[in-house]
């Protein structure tokens, strides 16, 4: 009788290898989860960037084209453009490039908006852009690559991105709908 207790090579192996299957369709959800998160960052501080913006505009009825002028600027912010992580660079954002390089432009009511690009010396999983116009409540996302395309239609709560490659934060396909001074109320 044979009373060894214990696992043989092949069970162990068997094990690591299912280990090894589970972990590996699970990363690509966990680096969609991050970027998510990335991008609601993003959106949070293109929606700060347009409220001071539109205080700015109550002040002098125009926007401003630097940061400096915005009652939230960010430490850091060079003129019209500010990088999450790290300071502008040739096109992008420090060392690591793990941020967005936002920019501000426009000083009239029609075509003042910030601009998200992810930005990387490196090249990344998603690449994307996200553009708010300061008069408006919507983001366009717009994917420059599929993995972008399909972070983009997830945002808008869509299937998939048109031909365009953007789509509204509204759930529309194609850019949000940009400010007309004959809407403005004030």
């Amino acid at each position: 009788m044979n009373n060894k207790k214990g696992f043989t090579l092949i069970e162990l192996l068997v094990v690591v290898l299912i280990l090894g299957i589970l972990a590996a369709m699970a990363m690509p959800q966990y680096f969609k989860a991050v970027e998510r998160s990335r991008m609601s960052e993003a959106v949070s501080l293109l929606g700060s960037i347009a409220q001071a913006q539109q205080r700015k505009y109550l002040q002098i009825n125009k926007y401003t084209s630097k940061f400096s002028g915005l009652d939230v600027a960010p430490k850091g912010a060079s003129e019209g453009t500010f990088c999450t992580k790290g300071a502008p660079s040739a096109g992008s954002c420090g060392a690591n490039g793990n941020g967005f390089k936002i920019e501000i432009s426009g000083s009239d009511y029609e075509a003042g908006k910030a601009v998200a690009t992810r930005v990387s010396p490196n090249t990344l999983q998603y690449n994307y852009t996200l553009e708010r116009y300061y008069a408006n409540n919507a983001t366009t996302c717009t994917g420059d690559d599929a993995n972008g395309a399909a972070l983009c239609a997830d945002f808008c709560g869509i299937d998939e991105l048109a031909s365009s490659g953007s789509c509204c934060s509204s759930g529309a396909t194609g850019a949000c709908t940009a400010p007309t001074a004959s809407g403005f109320a004030g």
